[in-house]
């Protein structure tokens, strides 16, 4: 009954968003890149592309900025707003392992993980990322806790071009550390997509 409820919250808070997208998944996001990346090899460039990762981000959500950027960022309010915070608080957990157990503890951070509006929650906890790209006049996709975020240049151009990114990646970061959020650096990583004419403009040796 739980997961019934849970759904019929999702689909009317969905509805109540005229900036979600429906049928988007991580399947759409990929598709988006590949497609810019091939346009930008036809045209003789290349893709300078990150990728990010958070560390363990559906469990450091805070309660209190979650619920206050649902209401003043995305107008959810009243009876709504206070169903979300009973089904994020007051919950609890502990370890079993064989007939051991160890105490309960409360749950003080986070969104369920797995569950349809746990995601939800969480990309609207996220939402301000893609805007923090658009501002650095960066391309971005983003699903759940993975972000993209990739510029298009001459492969001349790449050890230049490539400042612009870690500035906006510097200000994601600040934005994560700021909402308790962690970035995950051991799984960050760059590319550089492109033909194989493009890619040996590109001195490496260069870029860090």
């Amino acid at each position: 009954m739980s997961k019934v409820v849970e759904s019929l919250v999702c689909v009317q808070v969905t509805a109540f968003l005229p900036a979600y997208r429906k049928h988007h998944s991580t399947e759409t996001a990929v598709l988006k890149i590949v497609l810019d990346i091939l346009q930008t090899a036809n045209n003789g460039k290349v893709t300078l592309l990150g990728l990010l990762d958070m560390s363990a981000a559906f469990d450091t959500v805070d309660h209190d900025i979650l619920l206050d950027r649902l209401n003043k960022s995305f107008g959810i309010s009243g009876t709504v707003l206070s169903w979300v915070e009973s089904f994020v608080t007051g919950g609890t957990q502990a370890v079993h392992v064989g007939e051991d157990q160890s105490t309960t503890s409360a749950v003080v951070g986070g969104v369920p993980q797995g569950r349809v509006l746990g995601l939800l929650l969480f990309l609207l906890y996220t939402a301000d990322v893609l805007k923090i790209i658009q501002q650095n006049g960066l391309s971005g996709q983003s699903y759940a806790d993975d972000t993209s975020i990739y510029l298009h240049t001459d492969a001349s151009q790449c050890t230049v071009q490539i400042k612009y990114i870690m500035v906006g990646i510097d200000d994601i970061n600040k934005w994560i550390t700021s909402n308790s959020l962690k970035l995950n650096t051991d799984k960050t990583q760059f590319i550089w997509p492109g033909t194989a004419a493009q890619l040996t403009k590109i001195n490496t040796r260069t870029i860090t």
